[in-house]
């Protein structure tokens, strides 16, 4: 797909042979981390990177030394008092970690490292400011100090060609080598003069024009385009992607307009063929076309109108109204005759009511057919339509909105009086349920009673039996109980006079007494 080298490819032998320093100053640089990242890497393959200016530390720097003291300096100004004042003589201190530019008044520009110094010039002249050895750049005249930053590459120009500088601190002499800026390479996309550096994501691809030749290269890796007429044109990428769609206007199948709004997902499939077939690279003109795919995307999603609205033309909206309500009224019946058996359907009879509500706008199945429609269009320029999604599909009519509103809240209201109907009678039921058991507990609890009683009543009687003296006292208590008003009967002797009582008693044919002997 791609003439360029990905980075994966590249072996530690080419990077040592790219490594032109010496011992000590590989040691540094390897104890400095420098050139680690994979941008340096690929640069260092292509041996772009130049490291001959580089220095390991600041004592390798090109400074004037200091050659004086303050003592002597101050000597030297009483001595010299007269030269010190037409300027002859100059004294100045540098402090650690500084250096001062001067000019020699013959074409040469100095750096003057820390310490006391002293000249004697006329012609030479110092400015007045000392300047930190650690900035990022020094320039006086031909001489210049720059301080690369990790991750950043210095970009210099010598006659025209471009010269790039690594991470580290770096002087020259020259009177052609000059410093342009700092490039941070923290960018997807970083121009080097002629060169193209593209650092490209997993997910993404470039697209690139190898003098009018289209070249694809992969996410994942970093590449160098190796010649100004090897440009780089966007980024595609290859994820999942939702786009809304407007509202459309379909009719289905017996005419009713309908509003739809929907999303699309879709993604890049084929990237050379989508760039080859719809993304516009350059203009008519011959100037570079907008960094963008806004092209291809909007022939995503007119294909994706286009289908939904076929889709559209498929569904008969009065028979789907049809097949929602015979549903309702099935279910209704299913309540209320629950146990009533379903007959098989014979042959030629029309579908079912539950198949014909699943013909409808928002049926999967039905929609993978616009899906299906759809990529038989995107696949030529390689786009991938995944699914077609309604989010809201209404009548255009807005009589028939306001029909179907209002058969909703009616069918609302039915169903919350139904349900309420439906709870008042469970209600019922439970309560004539519990008050059934609470009855055939109470008549249970009075039988076990009574059963309770007459075992009583029948063990007093065995035992009374048991004695005859026992029974008659018995048949006299019960006597007196009946004579005291106790019982049903407010005379027990019919046609007679209590007081006949004693005679009844001294009757022994009723009343046995003792035996004689038996005291």
């Amino acid at each position: 797909m791609t003439e360029q080298q990905p980075l994966l490819q590249m072996t530690l032998n080419s990077k040592e042979e790219s490594t032109t320093t010496a011992g000590a100053t590989a040691s540094a640089n390897e104890a400095f981390r420098l050139e680690d990242s994979p941008s340096y890497e690929i640069l260092n393959y292509h041996n772009l990177l130049t490291k001959k200016y580089r220095v390991v530390s600041e004592s390798e720097l090109d400074l004037l030394p200091s050659n004086s003291t303050r003592i002597k300096n101050t000597l030297l100004t009483l001595a010299t008092c007269p030269c010190f004042c037409f300027g002859i003589s100059k004294g100045f201190e540098v402090p650690g970690g500084s250096l001062k530019m001067a000019y020699d008044g013959r074409g040469n520009y100095k750096f003057h490292g820390p310490g006391v110094h002293q000249i004697l010039d006329p012609y030479y002249s110092a400015n007045s400011d000392n300047v930190l050895i650690s900035s990022q750049v020094i320039q006086n005249g031909d001489r210049c100090i720059v301080t690369v930053n990790q991750g950043f590459i210095g970009f210099c120009l010598e006659r025209g060609q471009p010269v790039l500088l690594p991470p580290g601190m770096h002087q020259w002499k020259s009177s052609t080598l000059k410093f342009v800026q700092m490039i941070d390479l923290n960018q997807p996309v970083i121009k080097l003069g002629p060169w193209t550096l593209l650092t490209i994501d997993q997910g993404y691809m470039a697209v690139t024009q190898d003098n009018g030749v289209q070249k694809i290269l992969d996410g994942g890796n970093v590449y160098l385009l190796t010649h100004r007429n090897h440009k780089f044109q966007k980024f595609v990428s290859t994820k999942i992607q939702t786009d809304e769609l407007k509202r459309i206007e379909a009719a289905s199948a017996d005419n009713v307009i309908m509003l739809v709004d929907a999303t699309v997902l879709w993604r890049v499939a084929d990237v050379d063929t989508a760039v080859r077939m719809s993304v516009k690279t350059m203009n008519a003109d011959g100037t570079k076309a907008e960094s963008t795919t806004t092209k291809l995307q909007n022939d995503i999603l007119k294909q994706a109108e286009a289908s939904l609205a076929y889709f559209v033309g498929t569904i008969n909206f009065s028979d789907s109204m049809a097949a929602a309500a015979m549903t309702q009224r099935n279910r209704e019946l299913e309540r209320q005759f629950p146990t009533a058996a379903a007959e098989p359907a014979l042959a030629g009879d029309q579908p079912s009511s539950a198949a014909a509500v699943e013909f409808n706008l928002y049926n999967n199945e039905k929609l993978d057919d616009a899906v299906s429609h759809a990529n038989e269009i995107t696949k030529t320029y390689g786009v991938e339509i995944i699914s077609i999604n309604i989010i809201s599909a209404i009548p255009g009519d807005r009589q028939l909105q306001e029909s179907l509103a209002a058969g909703a809240v009616a069918a609302a209201e039915a169903q919350m009086m139904e349900t309420t109907a439906q709870g008042k009678s469970r209600a019922i039921k439970i309560e004539a349920k519990a008050q059934a058991e609470q009855t055939m507990i109470l008549a249970q609890a009075d039988a076990d009673a009574d059963i309770v009683r007459a075992e009583g009543a029948k063990k007093a009687a065995d035992l009374l039996a048991a004695n005859a003296v026992s029974v008659d006292l018995a048949k006299i208590d019960r006597t007196g109980k009946a004579l005291a008003g106790d019982g049903n009967h407010a005379s027990f002797f019919f046609g007679a006079q209590p007081q006949d009582l004693q005679n009844l008693l001294a009757n022994a044919s009723v009343v046995k007494g003792p035996a004689s002997g038996e005291e």
